[in-house]
């Protein structure tokens, strides 16, 4: 078989190479008969590097045509000094390598002395890895009720997981990648885990070497059984039909408390490992304007799952004794005038069940709560509002002391945004996804009725800084793709082509030195000049195209560089602008500065094809760090603090200053799925906590600067549910961010309704959390039935484009989520949120 032929390849020690940092680069990657090598899933990669610190070693895969690549990698110490390194390079479709891919390691070491131990401890496999046998030998179920429960037996390396295939009362035997793993069991337990058992694994690490068998043996401790309960909220009417109930299990007898819970209506909780015998009172309330809303249900508890329901027939009335409560008034400042415009307002107190609402008119500028308020420490919840689709937000303080002498009074203060009328996009919030170019019929995006679609355009899909291109198929293949769409949809739909365009590429290592390649920088502004010249020739005359530019410049430029920081300009964009027969005067303003560059990918733009509409891209790391999105310390920077540093750095380029200005503002996270190590093991593993405070990074953003933003490169992938079959988590690339964007009623409200193999992945140590299971269990409330872009546009967020090159987005061809989002965004765009209705 091909696979097993040898493989050949170039490798060396890249330039600039010194005692506290080395690149290694692989190159002419073919087998010994010089035919192609050809990848389906992987490149297998083995080889020595010196230690490094800090960790961890990384890779990048320039690849033609360009695909994004991921890079799976797993170090083991040898002694003191050396590490072996274990890789996977990932691929979303099958790649044949060409002579001029390049597959660069960055290391945090001395890779000067003694070179040849580095570069000659290279091996590679297409499709494979160097592996030995574990059998795991499973002991018998030790109840009938678990005799069809899974067995989830997990081997560790590198705080990187490799499920095994377990069978009870068998030996099953797996293929695994030489190495020294940790290993784990979880218990047994059936679908209600009204039956548990405790898995007990041997040995607790295994060597798996080359060609060799070991075993893995499972048994089972005692037999533990519980009763289990699923509460269901029903449908219920205004006002609590949009509140959280406060929901209890006591023990009947005693009244020890079981569970303590908040529920929406038309929801259920599933309830588990409660006492297998007794009696348990179920209550739910919630205390709206001083009025009580209560109901109670008792059970008797057994070993089996009990439902419950309460729905509105359950739920008593009654008033709340009011005396001293106090009025609270509300003073609304603003700068519109004659508005017909609301404010809802919702006060949640902190240390009881009550809560107020109010819906303030703008034109009222004094009122108050209509209801008494009891004193006390609340927290307040303003919303936002659109207006002639501009964007307001309302600025209070995010918490409020009533106090009993009813001096305290709310003041609300009117911010205005963007208007989210963006040049080339439709009047409603939409949705996007990036296309690979593999099939041309666009039946992926015709199924979503997605409203764009973007590729990232030249060759290499970053600039193509070593040569002027004499084409760009990239962008007229997207362009013609949009159409074909478009048509196919019909009714009026539209669909932009967007084109993610390069400049200059800082999403590699070294930014001085491509800042100041005065050549490339031509050569990249050239082939923009190309594909806006093809857009204009091939695309709609009024809108031919949407662009991106420069991902990842104004991340990695806030970390490093001021604004007039000193790099070539004028010249390389002189010789593009001769190079492509382009008669234009270039500003005086653009000067041999960063800000200067800036000013001029904004006027190239505007001066070769002013019909497109175009936006540069920020990072949620270019404050330095990712990790502050994990914080619920109330005291640490958040969302609008990190938003306010990174809209500064922009607005000290002046990036949306002047007649050049851009449309919009993309804002890109970090293109992986959630529950791929790519991800996890990189510090990006988000819960419902984490992606609200992403888009509130992004509206912080949109409100800093007045510029209506797009997240982009958005994983689209769900979280699987236990009841589903999870094997492979990398060629399935699961997600949280598909699912907390457009909700799923499988998931829900209960995190235990999770695939516990999701629920078991160990997030790279930044996270701070130990498991998913953790990050999701300290996220309260949990509930990702319902969709969360409904306040989109309220953060100044018109359109959201989703997925990678080797994310999920709509593509059926990338891990298991894409029919899936297909149908939500379709379900979506029978009723999408216009940016003219009163939000």
């Amino acid at each position: 078989m091909s696979s097993q032929k040898k493989i050949i390849f170039d490798v060396k020690i890249g330039d600039g190479a010194g005692q506290w940092y080395g690149t290694l680069i692989l190159s002419n990657i073919s087998y010994e008969d010089k035919s192609p090598v050809t990848i389906n899933e992987y490149l297998g990669i083995t080889f020595k590097s010196p230690v490094v610190n800090p960790p961890p070693i990384t890779a990048y895969a320039a690849l033609t045509p360009y695909q994004q690549a991921t890079p799976n990698i797993v170090t083991e110490p040898i002694d003191d000094n050396t590490l072996s390194v274990t890789v996977q390079i990932l691929v979303g479709s099958p790649h044949t390598f060409q002579p001029s891919d390049t597959i660069t390691f960055y290391i945090n070491g001395n890779l000067t002395v003694n070179p040849d131990l580095w570069t000659k401890s290279f091996a590679l496999y297409a499709d494979h890895l160097p592996s030995g046998t574990v059998d795991v030998d499973c002991a018998a179920a030790p109840d009938k009720a678990l005799a069809d429960s899974e067995q989830v037996v997990t081997l560790f390396r590198d705080n990187l997981p490799t499920p095994l295939s377990v069978v009870l009362g068998k030996i099953e035997a797996n293929k695994v990648a030489a190495g020294t793993y940790t290993v784990t069991a979880d218990e047994l337990t059936n679908l209600d885990e009204t039956v548990v058992a405790t898995a007990q694994v041997s040995p607790s690490s295994v060597n798996v070497e080359v060609g060799e068998k070991t075993t893995i043996k499972v048994d089972y401790g005692a037999v533990k059984k519980y009763s289990a309960l699923d509460v269901s909220i029903g449908k219920l009417s205004s006002p609590i039909d949009k509140e959280q109930l406060h929901c209890k299990v006591v023990d009947h007898d005693t009244g020890a408390e079981l569970y303590d819970f908040y529920s929406p209506d038309n929801h259920l909780t599933k309830l588990r490992r409660l006492p297998a015998s007794g009696n348990a009172d179920i209550s739910a309330r919630a205390i709206v304007n001083n009025v009580q809303y209560s109901a109670t249900k008792t059970t008797a508890l057994a070993n089996k799952l009990i439902s419950v329901s309460i729905d509105q027939n359950d739920v008593v009335v009654s008033k709340i004794d009011t005396t001293g409560f106090v009025d609270l008034p509300i003073q609304v400042n603003t700068d519109l005038s004659n508005s017909s415009d609301t404010i809802s307002v919702r006060l949640s107190s902190t240390n009881s069940d009550f809560v107020y609402t109010q819906n303030v008119p703008l034109n009222a500028y004094t009122s108050k709560f209509d209801a008494p308020v009891a004193p006390g420490q609340y927290t307040v919840q303003a919303t936002g509002f659109l207006d002639s689709s501009t964007a307001y937000a309302v600025q209070t303080n995010a918490t409020l002391k009533v106090e009993k002498n009813g001096s305290s009074v709310l003041e609300l203060t009117t911010r205005k945004g963007a208007n989210l009328d963006v040049h080339g996009f439709p009047d409603f919030l939409s949705f996007g996804a990036l296309s690979d170019l593999s099939d041309l019929e666009g039946k992926d995006f015709i199924a979503a009725k997605a409203s764009s679609l973007f590729k990232y355009a030249g060759n290499d899909g970053a600039g193509d800084a070593g040569i002027y291109l004499p084409d760009d198929p990239a962008t007229t293949r997207t362009i013609a793709l949009a159409k074909t769409v478009e048509d196919a949809i019909g009714g009026g739909h539209t669909v932009l082509p967007v084109m993610i365009s390069y400049t200059v590429n800082l999403s590699l290592s070294d930014s001085n030195t491509r800042l100041q390649d005065a050549l490339g920088l031509a050569h990249s502004f050239g082939n923009l000049i190309l594909s806006l010249n093809l857009a204009k020739q091939h695309g709609k005359p009024d809108v031919p195209a949407g662009y991106v530019v420069n991902p990842d410049f104004l991340g990695e430029c806030q970390k490093d560089f001021a604004p007039d920081y000193e790099m070539p300009v004028r010249q390389p964009l002189t010789d593009a602008l001769n190079h492509r027969k382009v008669d234009a005067e270039i500003p005086d303003e653009v000067t041999d500065t960063l800000k200067g560059y800036v000013l001029a990918v904004n006027w190239l733009i505007r001066t070769v094809a002013p019909e497109v509409t175009f936006g540069w891209q920020v990072n949620l790391w270019g404050v330095g760090r990712s990790e502050w999105i994990y914080s619920k310390d109330p005291s640490a920077e958040g969302p609008a603090e990190m938003a306010k540093k990174t809209a500064d750095y922009v607005k000290s380029l002046g990036v949306y200053d002047g007649e050049y200005a851009p449309d919009f503002l993309s804002v890109d996270r970090y293109e992986a799925d959630d529950f791929t190590q790519r991800a996890y093991a990189n510090g990006y593993c988000y819960g419902p906590y984490e992606w609200a405070r992403f888009f509130d990074f992004c509206g912080g953003l949109s409100f800093e600067m007045r510029v209506p933003v797009m997240p982009w490169q958005i994983p689209a992938s769900r979280i699987p549910n236990k009841g589903e079959p999870v094997r492979d988590l990398e060629t399935e690339q699961w997600g949280s961010g598909g699912t907390y964007i457009f909700g799923d009623a499988a998931i829900g409200g209960d995190y235990t309704n999770v695939h516990p193999r999701v629920l078991a992945i160990k997030p790279a140590a930044g996270v701070g959390h130990p498991t998913v299971a953790d990050i999701f269990a300290t996220a309260p409330p949990f509930d990702l039935g319902d969709p969360k872009y409904a306040d989109f546009p309220l953060r100044g967020i018109f359109a959201v484009l989703l997925g990678g090159g080797a994310t999920t987005g709509v593509m059926s061809n990338i891990g298991k989520t894409g029919p899936w989002t297909q149908d939500k965004m379709n379900a979506y765009m029978q009723s999408p949120i216009p940016f003219s209705a009163k939000v």
